[in-house]
């Protein structure tokens, strides 16, 4: 009986998907964490309820070509639930995003939140930041 050659599957785990994977499960944990805390955020921040001299800060997700980024702004205004105003902290990184300066003005629709995060005159994190320590998703697994 000759032996054929069975031709490789196709959709074969790479070495690196499970760790993708775990990556993807725990930013969307953080994200559901921080999201489901976003109102809160909000009505604190209008009631001037943060820290003396606090801010409040939102990442929010950014398409760009086949990916996203995830850039933090200080928020200087929520005038509605579904919009707010703020500053970016950040320079984009994709070559499409020459809007995204650091200082610069931005409109941030509230479904585009992924993260929030209080923070105290001295700059330190007091509550929320639930992504700090992850990368976006445009960015590769450590």
């Amino acid at each position: 009986m000759a032996v054929r050659n069975v031709p490789l599957i196709q959709n074969q785990p790479t070495p690196d998907q499970p760790v993708r994977e775990q990556s993807r499960l725990v930013r969307e944990q953080a994200v559901f964490a921080a999201r489901s805390r976003l109102t809160d955020a909000r009505r604190r921040y209008l009631n001037h309820a943060l820290p003396p001299l606090g801010s409040l800060l939102v990442r929010h997700q950014i398409a760009v070509a086949d990916t996203v980024e995830w850039p933090w702004a200080r928020v200087s205004g929520w005038p509605h639930p579904a919009l707010l105003h703020g500053r970016s902290l950040s320079d984009g990184a994709h070559p499409s995003l020459t809007h995204v300066r650091m200082g610069l003005p931005l409109r941030i629709h509230s479904v585009d939140i992924v993260d929030w995060a209080i923070i105290d005159a001295r700059g330190e994190i007091t509550e929320g930041a639930w992504t700090r320590m992850l990368r976006s998703p445009a960015e590769p697994p450590l």
